[in-house]
């Protein structure tokens, strides 16, 4: 339910994937983003491909940043052919750590062979923080009038994956969550 970037692109070689690394470690070390890199042997990647479910297993490599605390982790996990399809969810962030995120995305956008990007806030396409807020401020309102009408519901909660949600109305255990996120 809350807003959220979705990108993908692949890049053209190992150069490109290097340059990635570099701009994305120096943006978050400037902004005090916590990160760190990824290279997994065998990993799962959930996709989304013509609209049907695909998922890859292989080798994964990567950057992971941690953009704000309220933030998903903003990842960008590659497979062995230099692709990658990711979201990062800014709801609950605030529409500043939102347009820090869309930045990013412009700097490295170049170095992609193919980058897209559906921003569901809007901030990529329009540049306009009101309509960005605006869209924020509506996603917000729709979350409290639906915890409202379930008062069982908690959130936002942390997931163990990093992934934040909305809310939920039959809590996981206590350990695979963090409240407030």
């Amino acid at each position: 339910m809350g807003v959220t970037i979705h990108f993908e692109g692949q890049l053209l070689d190992d150069d490109k994937y290097a340059a990635l690394l570099q701009e994305a470690a120096a943006v978050a070390a400037a902004r005090g983003w916590p990160f760190r890199e990824i290279n997994e042997a065998q990993m799962v990647l959930n996709r989304v491909i013509d609209e049907r479910s695909v998922d890859y297993l292989g080798p994964v490599t990567g950057i992971e940043l941690l953009p704000h605390p309220r933030a998903d982790p903003l990842r960008f996990e590659f497979d062995r052919h230099l692709f990658m399809q990711q979201y990062c969810k800014t709801q609950f962030a605030g529409s500043e750590a939102h347009i820090e995120i869309i930045g990013l995305l412009r700097k490295v956008a170049p170095i992609f062979h193919k980058f897209d990007v559906f921003d569901e806030g809007q901030y990529w396409e329009s540049g306009d923080r009101s309509i960005l807020q605006g869209n924020l401020d509506t996603v917000d309102a729709m979350i409290a009038e639906a915890m409202r009408k379930d008062p069982s519901a908690i959130g936002p909660l942390r997931l163990e994956s990093g992934r934040v949600v909305d809310f939920v109305s039959d809590p996981p255990p206590e350990e695979q969550l963090e409240a407030g996120a």
